[in-house]
């Protein structure tokens, strides 16, 4: 598909500095090394790289022009904008999707429970047989094909691509988890959501943020372009966020009978959610096999939204058997006890995790290994450190995605918040830390394998290295 260069550049809401001859665009590209004859190569800065530093070498691939915020000392035609992540958004929505756009489109942000709740939804559609696609921390999934990603909220220029191929392949649902770092890096400027779920906000990704404030107000932008808000009102920043979306919004809870959706019974056990979830349109049995209180928030978020995007098929909820989700609060029962693998990886994520299993009735005892990852917010580490002392009967500090950091420091840093000695050993060897905690379980015991969830690698100086806590555990038996 060839666009002409002068029609694309018409669809920017940016200033545009571009006086060179109209050209035919093969294709849009952010990634250099990517780049074929006759594409546009848009320069953003990232994290690791500037984009505007390659330039030359997507003109020597090819590039029919580059589109940046400064010009470079090389032949070729450059293209001039003020902001290039908020030109790429739209040029790649013009390209790839015209006047289209996926719908109902769902857009689910907050620090924890977005995976869960989009796969839940996903699940939920898949029932009512509406081809649906979802887009998350575990990759891109239709009922055609999936996909590892690379990043929880892709690049706008690769959810374009997505949402073409969505549209091709007939899905008539998109259910996304939306990250701070995607709102603020205008990976989804210019999309509408037809819903915005509000999970919950608590301490993470501050090396990135500036404040707890900065965070908030990073994730409540998302209800700008929302047509309805889900919003947890048990969080006191969803609370917050409740008071000050204006426009048509339901708000859930576990137990407030002031919210939309609440639960007027609730028991949570090993063998998973049991309770009446209240709703304006009748209550909902709720019976799941999804361990702790947190996954009944996730679970009366996904039916509300459910009942707001699609108000004439609740009959398909009452006792949905929704099924774990890969990697969070996942059970795996052995010959010794039960392991359990979350992608808990912040404070609250873990207390919540162990908490969930601490309240167990009849638990013997509950050990816990865990990391933090490298080059991410120090500040959360001693705090993992004490929640872990709080809950766990045994503690094993280990590796977790390092990337340029010592990983000795790292756990050094995590040690610095327990103030027993007994029940802590350290092994940074990811895989030795887990055969060591299965060696010292026996029936009875839970063993908590935080952090990685679901994960296939481990990121140490650049290199994804090919590993799964749950092939550790599964090799064992």
């Amino acid at each position: 598909m060839n666009v002409s260069l002068r029609s694309l550049l018409k669809n920017l809401s940016v200033s545009v500095d571009y006086h060179g001859p109209d050209r035919d665009i093969c294709d849009i590209e952010y990634d250099s090394r990517k780049i074929r004859s006759g594409a546009l190569f848009v320069a953003i800065r990232g994290a690791k790289a500037d984009g505007h530093h390659f330039m030359e070498q997507a003109f020597a691939q090819g590039a029919a022009a580059c589109l940046a915020e400064e010009s470079c000392n090389c032949s070729g035609l450059q293209i001039r904008v003020p902001d290039s992540r908020k030109a790429l958004a739209e040029l790649s929505w013009a390209f790839y999707l015209g006047d289209r756009r996926p719908h109902p489109l769902l857009g689910v942000t907050g620090t924890n429970g977005k995976t869960t709740i989009t796969h839940l939804l996903y699940q939920l559609a898949e029932t009512a047989g509406i081809p649906s696609a979802l887009i998350g921390t575990l990759g891109v999934k239709t009922p055609g094909y999936q996909l590892e990603g690379e990043r929880t909220t892709p690049e706008s220029r690769d959810l374009a691509a997505y949402f073409r191929n969505f549209l091709q392949e007939g899905s008539r649902a998109v259910f996304m988890e939306v990250s701070s770092h995607a709102i603020a890096l205008k990976r989804v400027h210019g999309l509408t959501f037809d819903a915005a779920i509000f999970t919950n906000l608590t301490r993470d990704h501050l090396d990135f943020h500036a404040d707890m404030e900065d965070y908030f107000k990073t994730k409540a932008s998302l209800f700008d372009n929302a047509h309805s808000a889900l919003i947890n009102i048990d969080d006191p920043y969803g609370k917050r966020l409740a008071e000050q979306v204006s426009g048509k919004k339901r708000t859930f809870s576990l137990n407030n009978a002031e919210a939309d959706f609440y639960y007027k019974t609730l028991r949570v056990s090993l063998e998973g959610v049991h309770g009446i979830l209240s709703s304006a349109s009748g209550d909902i049995a709720v019976d799941a096999p999804l361990l702790g209180r947190f996954n009944a928030e996730n679970i009366a978020a996904a039916l509300s939204t459910w009942t707001v995007l699609y108000p004439d098929t609740p009959t398909h909820l009452q006792h949905f058997p929704f099924y774990p989700v890969a990697g969070r609060m996942e059970r795996i029962p052995t010959r010794r006890g039960t392991a359990v693998i979350d992608y808990a990886h912040t404070p609250d994520a873990m207390e919540k995790a162990l908490q969930a299993v601490r309240d167990l009735e009849g638990l013997r005892r509950l050990i816990c290994v865990f990391g933090c990852g490298g080059d991410r917010d120090h500040g959360k580490r001693a705090m993992m450190g004490a929640v872990a002392e709080r809950y766990a009967d045994h503690i094993l500090l280990c590796n977790d995605n390092p990337r340029s950091e010592d990983p000795e420091k790292i756990i050094a840093e995590i040690r610095s918040g327990i103030s027993r000695d007994a029940s802590v050993d350290i092994c940074v060897d990811r895989a030795e830390a887990i055969r060591r905690a299965y060696a010292l379980s026996e029936s009875g015991d839970i063993l908590m394998i935080l952090g990685k969830g679901a994960e296939n690698y481990m990121e140490i100086k650049g290199e994804r290295i090919p590993f799964q806590d749950k092939k550790i555990i599964v090799g064992l038996e």
